[in-house]
């Protein structure tokens, strides 16, 4: 493990990244946080490299001397999330993830909404560019987070987050869904806890993720899981009452989630980047990777 001292005053805002066996876009990631537009003497970084193979921190500590590396024996985002928090020392913590490029004015307008509400906790648009499967990532995944209008949410994804500590208090992630589902429950137990949660899109990152088919799939089985099991832990989230009734409960799901996809696919298809041509690719696309979430859900209610 390698940090640096945390003697001196206070940073205004740490940035907190996580990381796994994802050399290149991590670096990439540090790079766009390295260049905000925010004084970068008021920031802090702190890298949490999860057990990383691939030689991570020894190239984040090559390219980013300033920023404070942790690393960790493997034990999943989350509670790598935790590690980061704990290490932090900013009045603001922001969260973003390693396949992530922040634009340059995320910070100064992260801490801007932030600022102008003492109780919100800020997510922001989540946009994606690039390949097909790419952009349909977005919109399976992020699709809530692709409005121009600043509103309440219900939950809000930690790849763009960020908070005050105040706010924070001894809230962490739960190590009970660790592997999936966190950034639910942990954003509705902030909420429940007097937090205000508000999409902000102004406050941008790009989501980069690998942009294959498979790739594309291999998502459906973790967010199956992980829509079970923070309902098992949080019985009061949203939707939890489809749990509570079982397969056929958890099987409706897919159902709903493939109108939602439909709908915010056509609203958002200028920002997200699709043609016209691509709609029915697209929609068939959404619908067979809700039927695939099935499985692992189903399997999560038994557990």
């Amino acid at each position: 493990m390698s940090e640096h001292p945390t003697s001196g005053p206070s940073p205004d805002v740490s940035v907190v990244v996580v990381v796994r066996n994802d050399r290149d876009r991590v670096l990439d990631c540090l790079r766009s946080v390295e260049d905000q537009s925010i004084r970068s003497r008021d920031v802090e970084t702190v890298v949490v490299d999860d057990g990383s193979t691939d030689g991570t921190a020894d190239a984040v500590r090559a390219a980013f001397p300033a920023a404070r590396v942790i690393s960790k024996p493997n034990e999943g985002a989350d509670l790598s999330r935790n590690r980061g928090i704990d290490a932090s020392r900013g009045r603001v913590i922001a969260f973003i993830d390693s396949d992530c490029v922040a634009r340059r004015d995320w910070l100064d307008n992260l801490v801007r909404s932030l600022d102008s509400d003492p109780s919100a906790v800020v997510g922001g648009r989540v946009v994606h560019r690039g390949p097909f499967y790419r952009r349909l990532t977005g919109i399976a995944d992020f699709g809530e987070y692709q409005g121009s209008v600043r509103r309440g949410m219900r939950s809000l994804p930690t790849r763009n987050l960020g908070l005050g500590r105040s706010i924070l208090g001894d809230v962490r992630f739960d190590p009970a869904v660790a592997t999936a589902g966190g950034d639910t429950v942990f954003t509705e137990t902030l909420r429940r806890n007097g937090a205000t949660l508000i999409y902000d899109p102004e406050v941008e990152v790009e989501h980069r993720p690998a942009a294959s088919f498979a790739d594309f799939m291999r998502r459906a089985e973790r967010y199956g899981e992980s829509f079970v099991r923070a309902r098992q832990l949080d019985p009061d989230l949203r939707y939890a009452a489809l749990v509570r009734a079982g397969i056929p409960g958890v099987a409706a799901a897919p159902a709903a989630r493939i109108a939602l996809d439909w709908t915010r696919l056509v609203r958002h298809r200028r920002d997200a980047g699709f043609s016209i041509v691509e709609l029915p690719a697209a929609a068939a696309m959404l619908a067979l990777r809700r039927a695939a979430s099935f499985p692992a859900a189903a399997r999560a209610v038994f557990r």
